[in-house]
């Protein structure tokens, strides 16, 4: 009973502390991944294949602006608060055109399921699992990847070493201005369908759905009083997309593909476009 005891003492007195930041501005990169669009071509059943893909991308290398974020705030107890604040972000694309991945799968009669790996320039992994038959494919797939990215942010803070004794001594408020690289992680969700026109020659299309800062709720601040992660309040937005594009099968184990890929980056006040070539060579075996 005496330990459980001073464990809520020392909960209590150390359990509290609170480091909550309004990002004001922030810029922030992301990577934009190659879309997926399945095999492309028809594969025998009961069979287990690899293919290894070189793909080159071209497109709009800009900065996005994110309109319409709102830092929700935070408001203590005790009347110390961060208000509800407005959020200029915007997001940089990297520039990463060339990308080399593996696909391993497998073929029961017309069900296909497997896996990607993929460097662009850092690694991801794609689950993928749908039906291909002689007329065409459909099916979904899951991606998640890691990435290094750099952000630059500024805004306001508000640190309290102890949220219920507090004094003036406990408080610390005022502005930032920090820049970081961060391991960090990202998210995609796709669906895809092909129609085999030829046995050579088909038609591929994709949809899908991209957060390039998964599980991002906090950022680092190191030019303040307590250098600490400090949660933020704003969800980073994600990218919808729309692939179309078309695949040839040139020799008995390469494919040539080519497509182009529109993106939607949606924010609350605004949908930003962007579009992007992309051509891949596969040798599959």
């Amino acid at each position: 009973m005496r330990v459980v005891f001073f464990i809520l003492l020392v909960f209590l007195l150390y359990g509290c502390s609170v480091h909550e930041a309004n990002v004001s501005k922030g810029r922030f990169d992301v990577d934009l991944p190659e879309p997926f669009w399945g095999q492309g071509v028809w594969v025998m059943p009961n069979t287990v294949y690899f293919k290894g893909n070189v793909a080159y991308s071209i497109g709009d290398k800009e900065t996005i602006p994110l309109d319409g974020l709102e830092n929700e705030g935070y408001v203590l107890r005790f009347g110390k608060s961060l208000s509800k604040e407005r959020a200029e972000f915007e997001y940089r694309l990297k520039e990463n055109p060339f990308s080399g991945s593996l696909d391993v799968f497998v073929k029961r009669w017309v069900f296909l399921g497997g896996g990607r790996v993929e460097v662009d320039p850092y690694p991801s992994v794609t689950l993928f699992a749908g039906l291909n038959s002689l007329v065409g494919e459909f099916g979904v797939g899951t991606r998640l990847g890691y990435s290094k990215d750099k952000a630059a942010y500024s805004g306001k803070y508000l640190s309290v070493r102890n949220e219920l004794y507090i004094d003036d001594d406990d408080v610390f408020m005022g502005e930032f201005e920090e820049t970081h690289s961060y391991n960090n992680a990202n998210f995609g969700l796709y669906a895809y369908s092909s129609l085999f026109v030829t046995e050579h020659f088909s038609l591929n299309f994709s949809t899908g759905f991209y957060q390039p800062w998964l599980f991002r709720n906090s950022l680092y601040l190191e030019n303040v009083e307590i250098p600490e992660d400090y949660d933020i309040t704003i969800d980073f937005p994600y990218f919808l997309s729309q692939y179309a594009g078309a695949t040839i099968f040139l020799f008995d184990h390469v494919l040539l593909n080519v497509g182009e890929t529109f993106y939607l980056t949606h924010s609350p006040a605004s949908v930003k476009n962007i579009w992007r070539t992309h051509f891949s060579v596969s040798y599959m075996y």
